[in-house]
This record gives C-alpha cells, structure tokens and sequence, in this order.
C-alpha cells in the first residue's frame, strides 16, 4: 500500500505514466512554478475517475472530498487547460457537480444527489422561516414617498412577511422575519438615497415667423432634417371642440442645441434689441430626477360639457404655452431631458368652445448647463390695420374717403430656451 502511494506521487510530480486496476492515465506538463499554469495536455484513457480527481486536485494543492458513491472510468484528451477546467470538464461529462465550501476545500458528488441535497436544504430554511417569530421594524424615509418604498420592496418579502407605509410619519412598517428583515432594511437604506436636483431655466422668446428663418440659419435649424445639432420634428396640431379632439401634422418644429461658444443670454437681448421680439417668460424650477417639472402661462377656460345623465357639468381646460420636462442624470454627468412644449388658445364659435393646440414630445440629451432650443410653435393672429391716402386720411369727416381697413393675418413662433443645470449636493442639501 506505501508502495502504491509513492509510486501515485512519483508520477503526479513528473507527469508521467500512471497505472491502477489494469487503466492508463496519462498527464503530460511541464513543471509549473505555480497551480494557476495551464496543462500542456491532458489525456485519461479508462483512468478511475476518483483517481483522475485527486491527480487535478493535487496539481491545484487543493484539498478535496469525493462522495462514497462516485465511481467510474473516465476517457478524455484535452489541451491548454487549468487543473480548474479539467475538473469542471470531467465534471460536467460525468455527471458531478464541483462545490466550492467556504472552508477552502471541494466536495465533487454526484449532480442528482447535490440537487436533492440544496433541495432538501431549501426547504428546511423554509420551514426554520415559518416557524421563526417575526420581528417588527419601523422606518423612517427621509428622501422618498413612504407608499413607493413599500411597493418597491414587496417582492422581497416571504410569505409571511408584511409592509405598510405610514404618509403621516413617511415611514414604513416592516413585520419579518430577523434574517430577511435585515437584508430589507438595507435596500430600503439604497432606496431612499439622497436624489439630485436638476435647475430647469426656461426663457420664451416671442418672434415673427419670417425672423425665426432668420434666425434658423444662424443657429443652424434650417439646415437639414437632422444635421449637426439640430433635429426636425412633426408638429402636431388640434382642434378641441366640446371635449372632441381631432389631431393633424400641420408642421414642424425645430429642436437645436447651443454649442459651447452662444449666450443664452446675449443671443435673447440681440433679438430684443434689434425689435425683433420679446421676451414672454423667464421661469425658473427646480426639481428631482425622474420628476416632471412644469411651467405654465396662460388662462383657465371654463367648457360646460353634459354627463351620462344629462346634467351640464363644468370642468377647466389650460390654454396659452405649457412646458413639461421631465430630466433624468446619465453616468457621464450629462441631462437626458423628455420635453414636451405646448401652445395652445382658444376662439368661440357657434359648436361652443375650440381650444387650438400645437404640441410635440421629444428627448434630448445635454451637458449640464447646457441650452437646447425649440422653435416653431406657431400661432396666428389677426391684426387690423388702417391703410389711406398720407394727410388726405386724416382730414375729420372727408378723412373717411381716403382710407379703409385692412385685415391680416400675422404669424408668430414661440423660441423655448431650456437649460437644465445639476444642484450640486452640498448647495441641495440646504436648500
């Protein structure tokens, strides 16, 4: 017997010829500085598999364990491989599984009796669960709604486990087991994280159509249907006649990003200063991540509408310019913004109430600070001027030969400057 274990050890070491029960196995390597080196070839030829799994082991200096009921002959011839792979190829063919114990050592066992084993272990911590008292935890939310912490973390609750949130004290109520309780409070603890603040710095602009080609082709909007910064969209247009709503492409609307070398706000006082336009808003919000922020200007309507049972009933519809942006932070530090601008008004006719409403939906993605342009929400306005013959006009009573009055229709665009700046987290955390 000590004879066959020199002999076995003798051979591991050279890599040489190994004989057992009348099977060759054969390991050909070179002597490795280290057990991470791969095997130059690897051959078993009807070696014992237990045998096949103490020779990898030993080239591992790994301790090792095999099950009482694995047994066989193991026939294969692989290249280039770490004693780790070997075992996992011998494993995976023959049906074993490979465990990996805390206790820095591995126990090879048959792959059905590990399936019975984590199974029957499974179910023992089932039951341990269900047997265990529950244990109550009250926590306090300081970032986040109390009710969006509950749903998120309902699925990780077991089948006896409990949450309800508490919107008076904004804290939530865990009733779980102690093991599963601690492992809750600490995605509650990520949860509710501190989120960012994002500045939203929107100007609107009121300019001429024909100024607004202008200035497109100073700013590049006219330039294609998406080139360099600018991006072309569909416009869409309705008609809201007593709550019917029809939905038509009339136009387009520009979306542009300042480059590095504009001002925001040198660009809005040269449109001012050459009368070209006006400055209709200057709103500034602030909100959170993943949170619409929205800024509206303009008028309530009241629209009488009749319900199910006959009854007028009056509700309120929003018209004038509306803006909803909803900014989200990628990893680079950049703002993703989903922007939805909207113009709208309203004119009466003998139908009732029809609110005119340009709107469009986009996402953008900017560097913090940075401004993005929409252009192109139009509105029509007619405008009656007096047109006569200079002095002869204003002559009282003959004036009245010499003049008449004319209407026409003048369009305007409505320019959105939006610049969303990160709150830094110190400056948010005093706010």
């Amino acid at each position: 017997m000590v004879q066959v274990k020199l002999f076995r050890a003798f051979a591991l070491a050279l890599g040489l010829t190994l004989t057992a029960g009348g099977a060759a196995l054969r390991a050909q390597s070179e002597p490795a500085k280290d057990s991470s080196a791969p095997i130059k070839k690897l051959e078993f030829q009807g070696a014992d598999i237990r045998s096949v799994i103490y020779f990898l082991a030993d080239y591992g200096v790994v301790n090792v364990v095999v099950a009482p009921n694995v047994s066989g002959t193991v026939t294969i011839s692989v290249r280039n491989v770490t004693w780790q792979e070997g075992l996992d190829i011998v494993a995976q063919t023959y049906g074993l599984t490979v465990v990996y114990e805390a206790a820095k050592y591995i126990r090879v066992l048959r792959s059905d009796d590990y399936r019975t084993e984590t199974t029957a272990e499974d179910k023992f911590q089932l039951e341990k669960q269900a047997l265990s008292t529950l244990e109550t935890k009250i926590i306090r939310i300081g970032n986040s709604k109390a009710v969006d912490v509950s749903v998120a973390v309902k699925g990780l609750l077991t089948e006896r486990g409990k949450v309800t949130a508490d919107p008076s004290t904004n804290s939530v109520i865990l009733q779980e087991s102690h093991d599963n309780l601690e492992r809750i409070a600490k995605y509650i603890a990520e949860l509710d994280a501190p989120a960012k603040q994002i500045k939203i710095s929107a100007q609107m602009v009121e300019v001429s159509s024909n100024y607004l080609s202008e200035l497109g082709t100073r700013l590049g909007f006219q330039s294609a249907n998406t080139s360099g910064n600018s991006t072309f969209l569909n416009q869409a247009g309705s008609n809201d006649s007593i709550g019917a709503r029809v939905e038509d492409i009339f136009g387009q609307y520009s979306l542009q990003v300042l480059g590095s070398n504009w001002s925001v706000d040198g660009l809005v006082s040269a449109i001012i200063g050459e009368g070209k336009g006006k400055v209709v808003a200057h709103p500034e919000i602030t909100t959170v991540v993943n949170k619409e922020a929205r800024i509206q200007m303009g008028q309530k309507i009241p629209i009488k509408q009749f319900d199910q049972s006959g009854n007028v009933t009056t509700h309120f519809e929003e018209v004038g310019t509306i803006l909803r942006v909803t900014p989200h932070v990628t990893r680079e530090n950049r703002v993703l913004m989903s922007l939805r601008p909207e113009r709208s008004f309203a004119e009466i006719s003998p139908a009732g109430v029809i609110i005119n409403t340009n709107n469009a939906e986009t996402n953008i993605v900017v560097d913090n600070g940075q401004t993005a342009v929409i252009g192109g929400l139009t509105t029509e306005d007619e405008v009656e001027s007096e047109v006569g013959v200079p002095i002869l006009k204003d002559i009282p009573l003959l004036g009245a030969a010499f003049k008449y009055k004319k209407k026409s229709k003048q369009a305007r665009d409505l320019i959105i400057f939006v610049t969303p700046t990160i709150v830094p987290d110190g400056l948010a955390s005093n706010n």
